[in-house]
């Protein structure tokens, strides 16, 4: 049989295993039933659990300082730094039962989620808002013990919850109201001309942040089947990926002005949009559609909601220790 007949066949082969392992995927999510995990019931707090002293009522739990005498006994995992994906990671072993030491360099825990006070003023150093909160609002419940981070709606009803104001030049500055129909009404309302440039615009945003979905969920399978899938169906996220914004942007629309609010967000990933994969651009447009959300108390509260339950499983998070070697038994 020739190639060119052969090739077809393998394709409808390949496609349908791909198939196959998709629905085999599925079916067993929606049929399977997880048990609680060894030790999860068993959890006490840190004072039942472990001989050393535990961490006094009255202490931050962001700045307890470390001493030797606090580290707990028996311990199942050391993680060095307490970024937020230090924490949700170690939050999530506390809640299989696993006992966690964070060791930080710092004086406070919480990565870009720790915030400082100056003259009065309190500043955060680097979540500055966060969009989907219907999604990410149940992560962090997940794994938040005796503390739920609450979270406000940037802007307000009069302003139409306003997340980002873009300024060009000596030009009035433009506001990006949440939702995307209000995205897009406004856009076309200040560009009338080019109505279809920014359709375009909402649905290349959308659709490439969700063909960035398949490429990580790609990641579950094994190496064969990510290279099928690349192969077969993420063709158009690695197109994009390989794209500038600005280059992706040029190619909808010659208006200078509209190129600039398009690309105005560059600075939430802080590379020039002649430097940036339209992939990054494409997931924060289609991240703040629906608005965007700070955390009521300020950003420092995630740390705040999930080191209690590391604690509560026996573990530790403490602060102003640099960890200058790792030595592991046996290697």
């Amino acid at each position: 049989m020739g190639v060119s007949k052969l090739a077809p066949k393998l394709f409808l082969a390949a496609a349908g295993a791909v198939g196959t392992c998709c629905v085999l995927k599925i079916l067993y999510a929606r049929t399977y039933k997880p048990k609680q995990p060894k030790g999860y019931k068993k959890q006490q707090p840190l004072s039942d659990q472990s001989s050393n002293p535990p961490r006094s009522p009255s202490t931050d739990c962001t700045r307890d300082a470390f001493r030797e005498k606090k580290i707990p006994t028996d311990l199942d995992y050391v993680v060095i730094g307490t970024g937020m994906g230090s924490l949700y990671c170690a939050a999530l072993l506390a809640k299989a039962g696993k006992k966690c030491l964070l060791i930080e360099q710092h004086y406070v825990a919480g990565g870009c989620t720790h915030s400082f006070e100056d003259h009065g003023y309190e500043f955060d150093t680097g979540l500055h808002y966060v969009g989907r909160m219907e999604k990410y609002k149940k992560l962090l419940d997940l794994v938040s013990t005796n503390v739920k981070v609450d979270w406000a709606k940037m802007g307000c009803e009069e302003d139409g919850y306003c997340y980002d104001e873009i300024k060009l030049g000596d030009d009035k500055p433009y506001k990006i109201r949440a939702g995307e129909e209000a995205f897009v009404s406004d856009l076309i309302e200040e560009f009338p001309d080019e109505a279809e440039a920014v359709r375009e615009y909402v649905r290349l945003c959308k659709r490439v942040n969700k063909k960035a979905d398949m490429y990580f969920y790609g990641k579950l399978f094994s190496p064969w089947i990510q290279y099928l899938l690349n192969k077969l169906v993420n063709k158009e996220y690695f197109e994009f990926a390989s794209k500038s914004t600005w280059d992706v942007v040029c190619q909808l629309t010659s208006n200078k002005r509209l190129r600039g609010i398009l690309c105005g967000q560059f600075g939430d990933y802080g590379l020039k949009p002649q430097d940036s994969s339209f992939l990054i651009q494409a997931g924060i447009t289609a991240h703040y559609l629906g608005g965007a959300f700070y955390p009521i108390g300020g950003s420092q509260m995630i740390s705040k909601a999930l080191i209690p339950t590391i604690e509560a499983a026996g573990g530790r998070v403490l602060v102003s220790c640099r960890v200058k070697t790792i030595d592991v038994d046996g290697r």
